[in-house]
């Protein structure tokens, strides 16, 4: 049986165990482990399984007894109910960061730290495409000064030696850096969750610049419109399609000379009207 550290979905770990269990003993069910824990349904476990039920508190505990969980799988198991449960970004990061700090019983391949790391730090990305647009000689202090809103010396050299970490940026003989990678793609639940993070930032440095910078330099416009759940659709596929037309024209582009954030937002503004109408007004 696979180790509860090599998980980061609580979901997966139970039907792992569970699949495991009664591939080893036919006695073993999901009424059986519903005994265990002394919960009246049996179909439980399937359901928490299927992600139709979530656990409280006091079930968390149940499962850690009848799993016969150690003290630090334990602790694990529970955060990583309170992860994967989280509805808001504050507390996935809360309870992602406890199980990052058991990393020494944690394989780095399954929490994906890094990948973390990377969009953690909203200047990083940043970075990432400032760094190679100009040879700063290594002068971290000149590079966080070209940084908008202005970073620390360290945090400039912190991040540099991230990407070349993470194998994002490569360093050439004569001191530049340049890209592995013109794009990188995420996925996974760990990424995703910073990448959330990182628009959140993003999105507030929008605010900011729309009073900071200077119209010709800046482009923050809106559209406010009525549509259907099927041009939606339609209106969703044409922002990835416009996104694709953005890389060509950055990736033909050989002049580049600053850094740039597109933000893109396609969101409601209010409820569906179809709800509304057999509902009486107060």
């Amino acid at each position: 049986m696979k180790s509860l550290f090599e998980f980061i979905d609580y979901r997966k770990y139970l039907d792992h165990y569970y699949k495991e269990k009664k591939k080893n003993s036919r006695h073993f069910s999901y009424r059986f482990f519903a005994q265990k824990t002394g919960i009246n349904s049996p179909s439980f476990l399937k359901h928490v399984i299927d992600g139709k039920r979530n656990l409280t508190a006091p079930v968390i505990e149940k499962f850690c007894h009848a799993l016969k969980l150690t003290k630090k799988e334990a602790v694990y198991f529970r955060h990583l109910v309170l992860f994967n449960q989280g509805k808001t970004s504050s507390e996935k990061q809360e309870h992602y960061a406890i199980l990052r700090s058991m990393c020494n019983t944690i394989k780095e391949s399954v929490l994906k730290q890094n990948q973390f790391d990377y969009f953690e730090k909203w200047y990083t990305v940043i970075i990432r495409e400032l760094i190679c647009l100009f040879n700063f000689k290594d002068d971290f202090k000149k590079l966080s000064r070209a940084i908008v809103p202005v970073i620390t010396t360290a945090e400039a050299k912190k991040a540099v030696a991230l990407l070349l970490e993470l194998g994002l940026v490569s360093k050439k003989e004569d001191g530049s850096y340049s890209q592995t990678d013109q794009a990188i793609v995420v996925d996974d639940s760990i990424t995703s969750m910073a990448v959330r993070l990182f628009m959140e930032n993003m999105l507030d440095k929008a605010k900011a610049a729309l009073h900071s910078v200077d119209r010709s330099k800046r482009h923050i416009s809106g559209i406010t419109l009525g549509i259907s759940p099927a041009a939606y659709e339609v209106l969703a596929s044409e922002v990835e399609a416009f996104k694709d037309r953005i890389k060509t024209i950055v990736n033909r582009d050989k002049d580049s000379s600053q850094v740039y954030q597109l933000n893109i937002s396609l969101f409601p503004a209010s409820s569906d009207v179809r709800d509304l109408k057999d509902k009486e007004i107060i």
